[in-house]
């Protein structure tokens, strides 16, 4: 190819100059065949520099388009041609190179704020002007419920409210989303933004779960506020309680009509011991130990310390069979067994039935399901079930469900109560691990 376009450089330079020198000699000596060879050489020497000229253009256009197409690696060749053409086929070669540097940078950046958004805990939705989803993360999916986000319209499963919002939140604003999904209730903040990408306009809407968050304060505000009435109550009730059983103790207390009221006394003030120390447990929880162990094994020691009597069966859905948790094993044992109690005393004395299923989700997140068939729990119970101290049962102490979430949230997971009916249970207690 090469060869050929210096040859053709060659030949026009030569056609131009045989032309001119024959025009020249026609002119000076008047020979009209000088004159019309000449002429004709001209001609020949045009065409092959129009000829070169449009194949330049075509070259050129195909370049163009290939870059238009965002194919990078077309180049023109150089070997054999001279001056401006062999100019203006460099800088197009370089004009693609610069292209193709620009496009694989562009890529990489892309790949580095995907992985961005993918490690951030909010959720990120983005929006064309025709309300479709040009780009999300992770998290986005996650808060929503759905496996993958790929248009709004999945969200009609909660409502057409929920997606309703997210198409007419309009930049700068924000709105709180709630909706109950199969995990549980969900509330969300959502705050939308906007801006210029290209030619088009795109809303950013940022998902926050509120919900969470709120639980962890007031977990925290619990603590701080128990372990302060713990240790004042302990200072003041411990000393009654020594000195009533020292008095006890005295020949001459024996002897004498106060000794019933001593003994009142140091079994009351030794139960209130008793009663404040079980609930320094909620505030002086044990650091988790994580470890892998598997929840089958979990459960079936659990079968064994006889908690649930022969008229409450217990059925195990693990999905696979070797599904594996990392985490405190001693204190998940705490938590089932809390649920498991509880399910128990909601059943009573009628026949009943207890089923746990547990699954590892896309995400890698498990979840452990605790369902019975007891009596639903009251709806103005369940918003105050996990509040520490909340009882509804005579002699119960209420720190069961709220050491229960205090135990998930120290495991990097949750607790949540479903509402009654869901898959069609009573009652279901749902434990997620990341």
């Amino acid at each position: 190819m090469g060869y050929r376009w210096g040859y053709r450089a060659f030949s026009r330079l030569a056609v131009w100059v045989v032309g001119i020198s024959l025009l020249t000699v026609a002119v000076l000596k008047g020979s009209w065949w000088a004159g019309v060879i000449g002429g004709v050489c001209c001609g020949v020497a045009a065409w092959i520099s129009y000829r070169i000229q449009q194949q330049l253009r075509e070259k050129s256009w195909l370049m163009l388009e290939a870059i238009r197409n965002r194919d990078y690696s077309f180049r023109l060749p150089l070997y054999g041609f001279s001056g401006g053409e062999r100019v203006l086929q460099e800088t197009l070669n370089r004009f693609g190179e610069l292209m193709g540097e620009q496009k694989q940078l562009m890529e990489q950046r892309e790949r580095f704020y995907e992985q961005i958004l993918s490690g951030v805990s909010s959720g990120v939705i983005v929006l064309d002007e025709k309300q479709a989803v040009v780009q999300t993360n992770p998290a986005a999916a996650r808060l929503l419920g759905v496996p993958i986000l790929s248009t709004l319209k999945q969200l009609e499963r909660y409502g057409s409210e929920v997606p309703h919002l997210l198409r007419t939140l309009k930049a700068g604003e924000r709105c709180n989303l709630q909706f109950a999904t199969a995990k549980g209730e969900v509330q969300l903040s959502v705050r939308a933004a906007g801006m210029q990408l290209g030619e088009e306009s795109v809303r950013i809407l940022t998902l926050n779960d509120i919900r969470s968050e709120l639980d962890a304060k007031e977990l925290d505000s619990w603590i701080k506020l128990t372990r302060v009435l713990t240790h004042e109550i302990m200072n003041s009730i411990a000393p009654i309680s020594s000195l009533s059983e020292t008095f006890l103790k005295r020949r001459d207390v024996m002897e004498s009509p106060i000794y019933e009221g001593i003994r009142a006394i140091h079994e009351t003030s030794a139960g209130l011991v008793s009663f404040v120390d079980s609930y320094r447990k909620f505030s002086a929880l044990q650091k988790p130990s994580p470890e892998p162990f598997y929840l089958l094994d979990l459960l079936r020691q659990i079968q064994g310390l006889s908690l649930i009597p022969d008229t409450v069966s217990l059925t195990l859905q693990i999905e696979p069979s070797g599904l594996m948790l990392y985490a405190d094993p001693n204190l998940i044992r705490q938590v089932l067994i809390n649920i498991l109690k509880n399910a128990v005393q909601s059943i009573g004395e009628a026949e009943g039935c207890i089923h746990i299923r547990a699954y590892s989700a896309p995400d890698e997140h498990i979840f452990v399901y605790i369902s019975n068939d007891g009596p639903a729990i009251p709806e103005a119970e369940a918003e105050q079930i996990f509040v520490p101290f909340f009882t509804t049962r005579a002699g119960g102490s209420g720190i069961g469900l709220s050491l229960s979430r205090q135990i998930m949230k120290l495991s990097n997971g949750s607790i949540s109560l479903l509402r009654a009916g869901t898959n069609g249970w009573n009652t279901t207690f749902v434990l997620e691990f990341e």
